[in-house]
């Protein structure tokens, strides 16, 4: 018996939650042994009192606000805790079709992978601006490169997840889940890959960005965290180019003023220049700890899983 659980995390969704659970039964109705759960992420409307009356299998409630990521983990140790063999997430807000679910599904059980994204072409999301286009494509990219998966849509909150996935990830954002869980599996040995989907039309703004400004900060924020958490090495690498570059100029510059008999005026460049290579070599030095840290917990990872 195959066990699929499909969270969806909520906000302050009164006005669309029933239509999007309406949505979601209709599209699972001929599946066995799935179940649906909501987690109410300290909504202040009715929310909460809409699911009840839906009578979903499943209500986990923070008392307040935490964000979309926590709100991700805690339906994530609910399925781990409750031995789920399969865990889709979708939108509240009706953004994502469901009647893609199926497709999900059938996809991560025949051809035995640990994710599946539902991907959006951005070209055709007529609501979307062209700058916003632009940077989640340009998200995307970023995050392909770092984590070496071949994933078109980075940010898609539509997804299905394996055992396998469900046991090994942990989200380490607050903001958002997307991009996180992504660079983990590639550090986790997990295989992904995406089907195309189409989307409704939004029923609301979104809630996660205020700004494209906000939007930058905060990817740029998750990114950069998990850089440095998966790949420690290569990022304290890329931040140490900079003070090594500039302590190895000031050398020079102190080596051509003293072939020139003119040392003695500029001391000042070897100090500097010693004080750059030092913070340096000091982040290499924290780059190989960091590799040493990742290591160490990807054997007590094993060890866990034992």
């Amino acid at each position: 018996m195959t066990k699929i659980l499909i969270q969806i995390p909520c906000f302050n969704e009164e006005e669309v939650i029933e239509e999007t659970l309406a949505s979601v039964r209709k599209s699972i109705k001929d599946i066995n042994d799935i179940e649906i759960l909501i987690i109410n992420d300290g909504s202040t409307d009715n929310t909460y009192e809409i699911v009840k009356k839906n009578k979903v299998e499943h209500i986990i409630s923070h008392d307040r606000n935490l964000g979309l990521g926590i709100a991700f983990q805690s339906g994530l140790d609910f399925a781990k805790k409750n031995s789920y063999d399969y865990l889709i997430n979708l939108d509240a807000d009706n953004q994502y079709k469901s009647e893609y679910i199926n497709e999900l599904i059938e996809k991560i059980k025949n051809e035995n992978l640990d994710i599946i994204i539902g991907s959006r072409d951005f070209s055709k999301i007529e609501h979307f601006s062209f700058i916003k286009k632009k940077l989640q494509k340009i998200g995307s990219w970023v995050v392909r490169i770092i984590s070496n998966e071949k994933v078109s849509d980075a940010s898609s909150g539509f997804r299905i997840y394996s055992k396998n996935a469900i046991n090994k990830i942990y989200c380490t954002s607050k903001f958002s889940y997307t991009l996180d869980t992504i660079i983990q599996a590639n550090d986790k040995d997990l295989k992904i890959d995406e089907i195309p989907i189409e989307i409704n039309n939004p029923t609301r703004l979104s809630r996660l960005f205020k700004s494209n400004r906000e939007f930058i900060y905060n990817q740029t924020k998750i990114i950069l965290n998990c850089f440095a958490i998966y790949k420690p090495f290569i990022f304290f690498f890329y931040l140490s180019l900079f003070p090594l570059l500039i302590g190895f100029i000031l050398f020079i510059r102190f080596l051509i003023f003293y072939l020139n008999g003119d040392g003695a005026g500029h001391i000042q460049s070897i100090i500097f220049g010693a004080t750059f290579l030092i913070l340096g070599f000091i982040l290499i030095m924290m780059g190989i700890i960091g590799e040493l840290i990742k290591h160490n917990r990807k054997i007590l990872d094993r060890f866990n899983e034992k």
